[in-house]
């Protein structure tokens, strides 16, 4: 049996679109299949699972925050999220001091709150070491002095499982279908005006991609097949001549005990009403995100230059990137975090674009939608990806986020990409 739509991947941002899809248009006939035994498996569940709605680009700024008031008013519906609004803390040098600049102006437009700290309240509440231009470290690192931080409101912790679970529960409540452990191994293309001639379709036929080859057989659709895939975009769409200009790359996650100095920073006092630390953001952006239910810091950091873009179908942690990579700077930076072991680390992949911002368009109008990209923040941005990428699949111009906010679709797509580059991607 064809269905009207088809998405290909049920991690955040295709549970999202499937979500949207039948919320747009209840009538219409969607199926969700992954390769995974089900939902959120992949990357979205390796996710250190963050928030904020603190970007450079005007167009991430507007994703992030209307999804998080999204996921704001499911929780306060009583679907608990475990969306904490501990709010980031951005530990400003010189160096990183330039791009949250631009993020603040954003901010500043947008109407969030955020708080500057002095080095002062750094040190005495968090523990923070804020004058390190005097050690050898430091100089052997490239960074300098704390001169400010920059905490961030709008900005938290979320329970990745937790997100997944309400848009599953939702998506198979409203009637889409849903088939895990299904691997896509190819695309149907077809001709729209067949001439049942034996090689087609042809170069110079109007041609559409009308299915998926599937470990479980051929199907079919009527409309759309949507490819929500991540970091397999390029793996899966680059057979039939599709690019999602995105490349994936392998991210790492470790968690550290908050224990001596470190608990004092995790319980500090005074700064969100949850009296938790916030995202800790470092120079070099190294970050250490608060995890209370363990009692520990999820931490890592962007290695851009010298990691390759790879796709890792079972990526795992290396100790000595942590060990060399992670910890010279939150010990620099923070005492506590000197000698700390973690007790466990993980690793995904992040889906890049080549400006920080999701990438969503049809190539060669083709009925094949393509929403990639995220590149590190699709659980914070999913909601409105999500409701961007169903609109176009529906054939709208416009996509509404929640709140009302209007974005014009074709802003995340190609020929009329209008986004400026992504500066604060950790």
């Amino acid at each position: 049996m064809p269905y009207d739509y088809v998405v290909l991947g049920a991690g955040i941002v295709g549970l999202a679109t499937a979500y949207h899809l039948k919320r747009l248009n209840p009538k219409a006939s969607v199926l969700l299949l992954d390769k995974g035994h089900g939902p959120g498996a992949g990357d979205t569940g390796k996710s250190a699972a963050a928030f904020r709605a603190f970007f450079t680009s005007r167009i991430n700024m507007s994703l992030a925050k209307t999804s998080i008031e999204f996921y704001r008013s499911i929780q306060e519906k009583g679907f608990d999220l475990g969306m904490r609004f501990v709010g980031y803390l951005f530990l400003l040098d010189k160096r990183l001091k330039r791009s949250a600049r631009k993020g603040l102006e954003e901010a500043k437009r947008l109407g969030l709150d955020y708080e500057v700290l002095d080095p002062g309240t750094l040190e005495d509440r968090l523990g923070i070491r804020t004058r390190v231009e005097d050690l050898e470290e430091a100089e052997l690192i490239g960074t300098g002095d704390v001169e400010e931080g920059i905490l961030v409101r709008e900005a938290g912790i979320i329970a990745a499982e937790k997100l997944v679970e309400y848009y599953y529960t939702s998506i198979t409540s409203m009637g889409v279908e849903v088939s895990f452990n299904t691997l896509v191994t190819g695309f149907k293309i077809e001709p729209r005006r067949p001439l049942g001639v034996e090689g087609e379709p042809f170069p110079w036929q109007d041609s559409r991609v009308s299915g998926v080859e599937t470990s479980r057989g051929t199907i079919h659709t009527r409309k759309k097949v949507i490819a929500a895939l991540g970091a397999w975009s390029s793996k899966v769409l680059n057979p039939i001549g599709v690019d999602s200009y995105t490349r994936p790359k392998k991210r790492q996650v470790f968690s550290v005990r908050a224990e001596g100095p470190l608990a004092k920073t995790l319980h500090a006092e005074g700064l969100n009403e949850y009296n938790l630390s916030p995202m800790l953001v470092f120079p070099r952006k190294a970050f250490a995100r608060p995890e209370p239910g363990e009692g520990s810091f999820w931490v890592g950091i962007s290695d851009h230059l010298g990691r390759p873009f790879t796709l890792d179908e079972d990526p795992a942690p290396e100790e000595q990137f942590y060990t060399l990579g992670i910890l010279p700077i939150l010990s620099l930076y923070h005492p506590g975090f000197e000698g700390a072991v973690p007790h466990s680390s993980w690793a995904g992949n992040y889906d890049i674009s080549f400006d920080g911002a999701p990438i969503i368009y049809e190539p060669y109008e083709s009925d094949l939608v393509v929403s990639a990209g995220t590149s590190g923040s699709g659980i914070m941005k999913a909601d409105a990806i999500g409701r961007i990428t169903a609109s176009l699949a529906l054939g709208l111009d416009e996509a509404e986020l929640y709140g009302g906010e209007t974005v014009r679709v074709e802003r995340l797509g190609l020929e009329r990409r209008m986004i400026e580059p992504e500066e604060l991607v950790i």
